[in-house]
């Protein structure tokens, strides 16, 4: 049995790094750059014009505030000239390319109209020059990296991609993943039980939990208790990866470890000095990965939690975000030599109180929790944990 870092560490460094693909820019959302989104010209391209109002010359605008308009600036259109004809301005809108000889804008709001042609400058307080006006390639210029491999695409960085007209992209690929649930007593959830039978419930709760983070999976009908070795590579042939819960601990139905021996899997690990999850293992055969975890329900999501997310996380590239500290309030103490998990609520001003499920198969009691810690087997009361969140 080795500790729970050490099995987290060793499960990290031997994911095997899932490489890159090509993917059409509209497909992108949740995925991870392999290569950087070069910026291809200025932004913005041209000297934008931020307000509906008014463009002028700021000298003039400092002598006189009554200007001749002289024509109209529409977004869409090429820039045009400002009149050199002293006190000249021209009506614009937002988004159009500022005239050119212009060097700032009044917006409408600021102005008063006399006649059809004739403006007056009713508040002469914003004269300066630049005054709305959005310069060419004042956000970036053209060669710039827009975007640095790493990133996940989200609604600010497809604004970006789109500017840059990114239509192709090197993303991080995606593992193609199976879960695989075993036991007898389970059926469909869709299915009555008998009194003697439960609802396949983990499978769909790591199957949430994994498209919540951006990664798909296949949740696999449920393998029996006296599922063979031949059996079991027919249905986990073609995976990168496969989340087995249950049949993974020291009773006669656990199969996970024996099939695994006679399938020539190498073990990396099997037993974690932690609770819950204690009989988790993990087996590699080529670049293939099963991350076998225990049955019952708190097990499974914290072993997920624990476990596999921050292994997928780390293989694709996945940036880790800072963890938020908190303290836990009241005493724990941890199982001799073992870490725990231990769901929390939060208390406020960055504590947390203990928030326990009833038993590793008290899934409803994980409602009451916010999130978890992990409590090392050395924890001591003034200790600073990081707090995950539930996803």
């Amino acid at each position: 049995m080795i500790s729970y870092q050490q099995a987290k560490d060793r499960l990290i460094e031997q994911m095997p790094d899932y490489g890159a693909e090509r993917c059409c820019w509209k497909n992108a959302v949740g995925r991870l750059l392999r290569e950087p989104v070069w910026v291809d010209r200025p932004l913005p391209p041209y000297d934008r014009v931020m307000m509906d109002g008014y463009a002028m010359r700021a000298s003039d605008l400092a002598v006189d505030s009554l200007f001749r308009v002289k024509g109209v600036a529409w977004a869409g259109k090429a820039a045009s000239a400002l009149s050199d004809e002293p006190f000249s301005c021209m009506e614009v809108m937002t988004g159009a390319a500022l005239p050119i000889g212009a060097d700032v804008v009044i917006p409408v709001e600021k102005t008063e109209r006399w006649g059809d042609r004739i403006i007056r400058i009713s508040d002469k307080a914003m004269r300066e020059v630049g005054t709305f006006i959005h310069r060419a390639g004042s956000d970036a210029r053209a060669g710039d990296i827009a975007l640095e491999v790493g990133r996940k695409i989200g609604s600010r960085e497809m604004g970006v991609i789109a500017s840059c007209g990114a239509t192709s992209l090197s993303v991080a690929r995606l593992p193609k993943i199976a879960i695989q649930a075993t036991g007898d007593e389970l059926v469909a959830v869709e299915q009555m039980p008998m009194d003697h039978q439960i609802r396949q419930s983990n499978g769909h709760a790591l199957l949430a939990g994994l498209t919540a983070v951006g990664f798909a999976a296949e949740v696999l009908p449920t393998l029996a208790d006296d599922a063979s070795a031949d059996e079991i590579q027919q249905k986990w042939q073609g995976y990168d990866l496969v989340i087995v819960t249950g049949a993974v601990s020291m009773g006669k139905k656990d199969f996970v470890p024996r099939a695994m021996q006679d399938l020539g899997y190498d073990c990396l690990f099997h037993g974690v000095a932690q609770r819950p999850g204690k009989p988790l293992g993990v087996w590699k055969k080529s670049d293939q990965m099963i991350i076998a975890l225990p049955g019952n329900p708190v097990s499974a999501l914290v072993g997920l939690h624990a476990m596999v997310l921050p292994a997928l996380r780390k293989a694709i590239g996945m940036k880790d975000a800072v963890p938020r500290m908190v303290s836990l309030q009241g005493k724990i103490s941890t199982p001799p030599g073992l870490s725990l998990h231990l769901p929390v609520r939060w208390v406020g001003n960055e504590q947390v109180g203990a928030a326990p499920a009833g038993n590793s198969g008290d899934f409803m009691g994980l409602l009451r929790s916010d999130g978890w810690i992990t409590l090392p087997a050395d924890a001591c009361s003034a200790q600073q944990y990081e707090f995950h969140e539930w996803i």
